[in-house]
């Protein structure tokens, strides 16, 4: 009951951390190296709390942290990543288990997209740049944004629009149609998601995609699905 309960705790922190990490890198565009050490260092507690067996389950995680570390270097390297992203991702992912992890990328993915978006219109609503629309701009991105929101809300598991009532039934009656049915909300995303950088670039040539709160949400998004808890109840203590 006792490690039940220290389990709590730990994952409270660790949401809490992650929080943190938005706000203070939504707001200066820095990860603190304390607070990722801080995370990196309460995994081996969190083990410990759910008696994680040395092998497999402890190496697994070493051995995921730092295959992480090792892809998002090459990342960092092509300035396609943050030191501080880098960090905080190999962090995280000593207390995410490996059949977990994919679906902490998907949900990086996800939301990283949702926020660029987001940010996007943010800035360019109060762009200056000359021979531009801003509010025009704003109002696509705006549109763009609830586009990406829908879709992410879909691959992730919340709510979706209903279909109208006759789609389904009249796209399967060719095959034809069937694939335009199927096809037809990709390509609504990929006009959308490429129109978008377009115009984000226009007005601003830095196109911040937002790694640390897209990690730091979607690691909040796998504490709230309680398989990190879950852990716990599942594998025998001490």
């Amino acid at each position: 009951m006792q490690s039940q309960i220290f389990t709590y705790v730990l994952l409270a922190g660790l949401a809490i951390a992650l929080l943190w990490v938005i706000v203070t890198d939504l707001k200066s565009r820095t990860i603190s190296n304390r607070l990722t050490l801080t995370i990196a260092l309460g995994a081996p507690l969190y083990w410990l709390s759910i008696g994680l067996p040395l092998w497999p389950g402890i190496a697994y995680q070493i051995g995921l942290s730092l295959l992480v570390f090792a892809a998002c270097c090459l990342l960092f390297a092509i300035r396609q990543m943050g030191g501080g992203d880098v960090k905080l991702l190999t962090a995280l992912a000593l207390w995410i288990p490996p059949s977990q992890f994919t679906m902490l990328l998907v949900a990086m993915a996800m939301l990283g997209w949702v926020l660029t978006m987001a940010i996007g219109a943010w800035r360019v609503a109060h762009s200056r740049t000359l021979g531009t629309r801003p509010a025009r701009d704003t109002a696509f991105l705006v549109v763009g944004t609830a586009v990406a929101a829908v879709f992410a809300s879909a691959v992730l598991g919340g709510p979706t629009l209903p279909l109208p009532g006759e789609a389904g039934p009249n796209a399967s009656t060719s095959a034809t149609a069937a694939m335009l049915f199927v096809l037809a909300p990709f390509i609504v995303l990929l006009v959308v998601t490429l129109g978008s950088i377009r115009i984000i670039r226009r007005h601003d040539n830095d196109l911040w995609v937002p790694y640390g709160p897209a990690i730091s949400l979607a690691g909040i998004w796998i504490l709230a699905s309680g398989d990190l808890l879950a852990r716990g109840v599942t594998l025998p203590i001490g």
